[in-house]
């Protein structure tokens, strides 16, 4: 009887194992379609601006001074874009009032570009991030490149 409580067991819990739900990436999700975005920007920049992203794709980086500064730059847009959906909330909280007229597209709109700002914001911490990890692995390699201790000073 215990053993086939046991193999009962063992088999329930390897068939729950086993169609356990697997997480994966989906580099391309995004929240709003490419249209919707666009006209989203445009709506934003009336009142919000527009945010730019750093380029930071193939840095191949030679200092800590140039990997300081590329963290300077990396968390200056960061702040930008947190201003930019502060200023996006209030836009869309201006048409959540008596009186507004319900049927505007401009807060659908506005938030699309919320998340495109919010995108941007993500890819330009991983291409940082990816340059500074070459950077780490090069100067352990290079007696030129003073190490990266991760540390700031």
């Amino acid at each position: 009887m215990k053993r086939t409580i046991a193999a009962l067991a063992l088999t329930t819990a390897l068939t729950f194992s086993a169609t356990a739900q697997q997480y994966a990436s989906n580099e391309g999700y995004r929240v709003c379609a490419p249209s919707a975005t666009e006209q989203g920007i445009t709506v934003a920049a009336e009142q919000c601006g527009t945010v730019k992203a750093p380029d930071f794709t193939g840095l191949n980086i030679g200092s800590e001074g140039q990997l300081q500064s590329l963290m300077n730059q990396r968390e200056t847009f960061r702040a930008e874009v947190k201003d930019y959906g502060q200023c996006i909330t209030t836009l869309i909280n201006s048409y959540r009032r008596p009186g507004a007229p319900a049927d505007s597209l401009v807060p659908d709109q506005a938030a699309c570009a919320h998340s495109w700002a919010e995108d941007q914001s993500t890819e330009v911490v991983r291409q940082f991030g990816k340059a500074c990890i070459d950077y780490s692995n090069r100067s352990v390699m290079d007696a030129d490149l003073q190490d990266y201790t991760g540390k700031e000073e």
